[in-house]
């Protein structure tokens, strides 16, 4: 869990620096991160887009969160709806909802029109009963790398409105 925390503070360490933060030896650090890949734990090393600073300089995505409420209510019908809905390319999250047959996503888009284009595209897929948008007006959170082990040491930014 420590190479996943040093990778997510810093996903361009060197496999030199991320030993020497865990305190193992480099040919350590290098197998784990292998076999780390290989178990589909790590499945590569993305730059983390900030929406506080897309925002700051005018590009602010438009950002929402998608309740989709199937018609199956199968365990089964559930997932195949679930991974249907995960190749949209916008849709950043994908979330079963516990004690609920309804699936909750965050999407992601250049624009409102592309949004609808989305909801559109989710609303076509067999099984899909309704899809209610929720716009997403303002982040007041922000931490990249949150999926894996304890918040890190750096501070988490405060993000400004999106897309107002």
């Amino acid at each position: 869990m420590a190479i996943l925390a040093a990778l997510r503070d810093d996903g361009r360490a060197s496999l030199r620096r991320v030993a020497r933060i865990v305190g193992a030896s480099v040919t350590t650090v290098s197998s784990r991160v292998r076999g780390l890949e290989r178990l589909g734990v790590l499945e590569g090393f993305v730059p983390l887009v900030s929406a506080q600073r897309l925002a700051a300089v005018g590009r602010s995505p438009h950002c929402v969160v998608l309740h989709v409420v199937p018609r199956v209510q199968s365990r089964r019908g559930i997932e195949t709806l679930a991974r249907a809905i995960a190749k949209e390319p916008n849709v950043c999250y994908l979330f079963e909802l516990a004690g609920s047959s309804e699936l909750m996503a965050l999407a992601s888009t250049v624009d409102p029109r592309t949004t609808e284009e989305l909801i559109a595209g989710i609303s076509g897929i067999p099984g899909v009963v309704r899809v209610r948008s929720i716009p997403i007006l303002e982040v007041n959170k922000e931490r990249p790398g949150h999926p894996v082990g304890p918040p890190s040491r750096s501070p988490e930014r405060t993000v400004s409105p999106l897309g107002r």
